[in-house]
């Protein structure tokens, strides 16, 4: 039964991945996976609950190589040059395959309430852990203690999501890795002396 949802879910993030995420049909996606239509709605309610389950699927183990996994916060210095590396690797999820671009993630959460609230659960996520990266900054000296570490985090998150949306959608030009060091700069706490 496992065998069945992850074959449908690894099947569903590499077409979503390469065709968009209204690209690939139910029957494409059944497919790729060998599995049958009747297999796929045993594990899914519908496409939705399929969508948010891919997206799970990726967004989670990405939120972990990024920020660490929960409860363990990394530096914050050591988060910006893990995500930098990733978006520059390709395996940042939104450009993973190049036919995923936000804008289809946005519209996909404007019509569906599992869909957004899977979204918005990955990026609630994201804001708790690099809130306990900046807090942990904070504490240490290397950032600036005077603002909020969660407010600063959701910041940062608005930020990134902003930066896919000129870069995918938009095609305007941006260069994560200076992006990154300016926002630690700012974050930086002032030096003494």
């Amino acid at each position: 039964m496992q065998e069945t949802r992850e074959a449908l879910l690894e099947a569903g993030e590499e077409l979503f991945a390469r065709e968009g995420l209204d690209g690939p049909s139910l029957d494409a996606i059944c497919e790729r996976a060998k599995k049958t239509r009747g297999a796929f709605y045993v594990h899914f309610q519908d496409r939705d609950a399929f969508l948010a389950a891919v997206m799970e699927r990726v967004g989670m183990p990405f939120l972990d190589a990024v920020l660490g996994p929960r409860g363990e916060a990394l530096s914050l210095e050591e988060a910006a040059r893990r995500f930098v590396e990733a978006f520059a690797k390709g395996s940042y999820p939104l450009t993973k395959g190049g036919a995923l671009r936000p804008s289809q993630l946005i519209d996909a959460c404007a019509r569906s309430s599992p869909v957004r609230d899977r979204y918005a659960g990955l990026i609630e996520d994201a804001i708790v852990r690099l809130g306990a990266a900046i807090e942990q900054a904070q504490g240490e000296g290397r950032a600036r203690g005077d603002v909020d570490a969660r407010d600063t985090a959701t910041l940062l998150l608005a930020a990134i999501l902003g930066a896919q949306t000129m870069l995918v959608d938009l095609k305007l030009p941006l260069a994560f890795g200076d992006a990154a060091r300016a926002a630690l700069t700012l974050l930086a706490a002032p030096r003494r002396g």
